[in-house]
């Protein structure tokens, strides 16, 4: 009897689209799309939880000497290789051509666009 009952062969269930009434509000969450988020907060919440844990229970006299090395919690890498500011300021330059060149590749798909209209 068993056998009979899997071999029927079962509709397999499908989602309801957004109805146009609410289209407005946005793309309706699916089940796939909740369990992705719902999984994604609790793996960053369990990360933070083992954190918090491991910050706790660390101990207070450890001492190794690259902790002498950092300044307000941050790691600085070994003595001289601090950034100059002929270094920060070419990174700057760099930083602004990028933002331009991108500026003007939007530009130009804009212009684009409009003329395909």
């Amino acid at each position: 009897m068993s056998s009979l009952r899997n071999a029927v062969k079962r509709s397999t269930h499908k989602e309801r689209a957004q109805p146009a009434a609410r289209k407005h509000l946005g793309l309706l969450e699916k089940h796939s799309d909740y369990k992705k988020r719902a999984d994604d907060y609790k793996k960053k919440t369990a990360r933070l939880k083992t954190l918090t844990r491991k910050a706790a229970e660390r101990n207070q006299d450890e001492f190794y000497f690259a902790m002498t090395k950092t300044v307000a919690g941050e790691r600085r890498g070994p003595a001289g290789s601090a950034s100059t500011h002929a270094a920060t300021a070419k990174l700057k330059a760099e930083d602004l051509r990028y933002v331009h060149m991108r500026k003007v590749v939007d530009d130009r798909r804009v212009d684009k666009l409009r003329a395909g209209l």
